[in-house]
This record gives C-alpha cells, sequence and structure tokens, in this order.
C-alpha cells in the first residue's frame, strides 16, 4: 500500500512540473509575439506617415504650372510651323497673275509714300482697296488655312492629350481644371479665342459677302480686339499666380509643366 501511495504521489508531482513547463513556455513566447506586432505596427505608421510626403511630392511636381517664358516660345513654335505649313499647302493658290498684279501695286503704293508722293490718308484707302482684292482673290487659300489651323490646333492637339509640337518641345500640356480630360469643346473654345481662328473665319465671311468699306472696318476691329485678348493673356499669364490666361478661366483650362 504504502509503494502505491507513493507512486501515485510521484506522478502527481510529474503532472505538476509538466503544467508548469507548459506555462513557462507560453509565458516566454508572449514577449516575442508582442516585439513582432509591435514592429509591425511600427512599421506600418512610418509607412503611413511617409507615403502622404511622397505623394504630396508626386503631385506637386506633375501640377507645376507652367511659365510664360515657356508657353511663348510653344506659341512661337506652333505659329512658325503652322505659317510654313499654310504657306506650302497654298501655294498653288496664290500664283495666281492677278494675285501678282496685286501684290506688284501694294509694293508700288508702299514706294510712293515713302518717297512722299502721297499723304496718309491715299495710302490708307488704297493700301485697304488692295487688300479687299487681294481678300477675294485668296478666299479658297484662305480656307484652306483655316482648315489647317483647326486641324492643328483643335483636333491634333485633343487626341495628343492637349500638347501640340511646340508645347511638346516645350514639355508642357494643357490640362481641364473640371476634370481628368480635355473635352473638345474646351479645345475648340480656346482655339477660336486664342489662335485667331474665330477672327480668320469673320474675315473671310466678311470679304466674300461685303463691301470694301465692311471689310476694312471688320478686319480693323477684329484685329484689335484680337491684339488685345492676346495682350491682356500675356499679362495675366505673367501676373497670376496659377499662370492662367485669359482663354484658361474662360474655358476651364489651365497649362501644366508635363515633366520637372
Amino acid at each position: 500500500m504504502a509503494d502505491n501511495d507513493k507512486k501515485k504521489s510521484t506522478k502527481k508531482v510529474e503532472k505538476r512540473e509538466d503544467k508548469n513547463k507548459k506555462f513557462t513556455k507560453v509565458v516566454d513566447s508572449v514577449p516575442v509575439d508582442v516585439e513582432k506586432s509591435t514592429e509591425k505596427v511600427d512599421k506600418k505608421e512610418s509607412s503611413e506617415v511617409i507615403s502622404p510626403i511622397i505623394v504630396e511630392k508626386e503631385s506637386t511636381i506633375s501640377n507645376k504650372n507652367a511659365s510664360f517664358v515657356q508657353r511663348l516660345g510653344a506659341y512661337l513654335i506652333d505659329m512658325f510651323l503652322i505659317l510654313l505649313i499654310s504657306s506650302i499647302v497654298t501655294m498653288p493658290f496664290t500664283s495666281s497673275n492677278n494675285y501678282e498684279k496685286l501684290s506688284e501695286e501694294t509694293n508700288k503704293v508702299v514706294e510712293e509714300y515713302t518717297n512722299g508722293k502721297i499723304d496718309m490718308n491715299t495710302y490708307m484707302n488704297r493700301v485697304s482697296s488692295i487688300s479687299y482684292d487681294m481678300a477675294r482673290e485668296t478666299g479658297l487659300s484662305s480656307i484652306i488655312m483655316i482648315a489647317v489651323y483647326v486641324l492643328y490646333f483643335i483636333v491634333y492637339q485633343y487626341y495628343k492629350k492637349g500638347q501640340t509640337v511646340g508645347k511638346k518641345l516645350m514639355k508642357i500640356r494643357i490640362e481641364s481644371t473640371d476634370s481628368d480630360e480635355l473635352s473638345i469643346n474646351a479645345m475648340l473654345m480656346r482655339s477660336f479665342i486664342i489662335n485667331s481662328i474665330l477672327v480668320n473665319m469673320i474675315v473671310l465671311t466678311v470679304s466674300i459677302v461685303g463691301n470694301r468699306y465692311v471689310y476694312t472696318t471688320t478686319v480693323t476691329v477684329f484685329q484689335l480686339i484680337q491684339y488685345m485678348v492676346l495682350f491682356i493673356t500675356a499679362l495675366m499669364v505673367l501676373s497670376r499666380k496659377d499662370k492662367r490666361g485669359l482663354h484658361d478661366i474662360i474655358c476651364h483650362t489651365k497649362v501644366v509643366n508635363v515633366e520637372v
């Protein structure tokens, strides 16, 4: 009996020791798990702190407004290119005998005025008359030139995501301030205002249906308006913080850098 009691007590002691060992293992493993979870939290918090800084930096770089020099450079490149293309395309229609005679007559009037043979009033009347005859003579050329302007500044620029050749070389592009993508209506209105397309269409129409006086008056008034729009736009781009011109505000657009 004594031996059986000893065996039972020994087994109880062993069981208690086993339980103590298991509890010790559990307790020892807890700090490791806590440390791992703490490290994960620290990494998560650090990534959350760093990521907004990175995103903010990238958005600032991609949305940097184009400078006046960049926009002027792009405008001059585009105008040179478009005038070159227009002159090549319309060359067959501007080499007629009547056009050459009118050109010679214009040079003759300028020479007479320079030499003092005619006064200012006579000079202006004769030049306006010749200009009207030349406009009617080159009506088809004007239509082709307007079509080239529309294809380049509206269609081409729209499908190139707000970039012309000049803007691409200057690393800038047009973006909408209202949505992620430019609309064709915004490009249409923008080009009508800043690229003289609307003025050219009005002048062409008047040269076909109007008389000399109406044509001269229309050309003078609308060219003056166009020059004023260009001047005001240049001042706004120079002075405004967002570098937006008159046409940008009307059409809800802006010009930004593509790369830094």
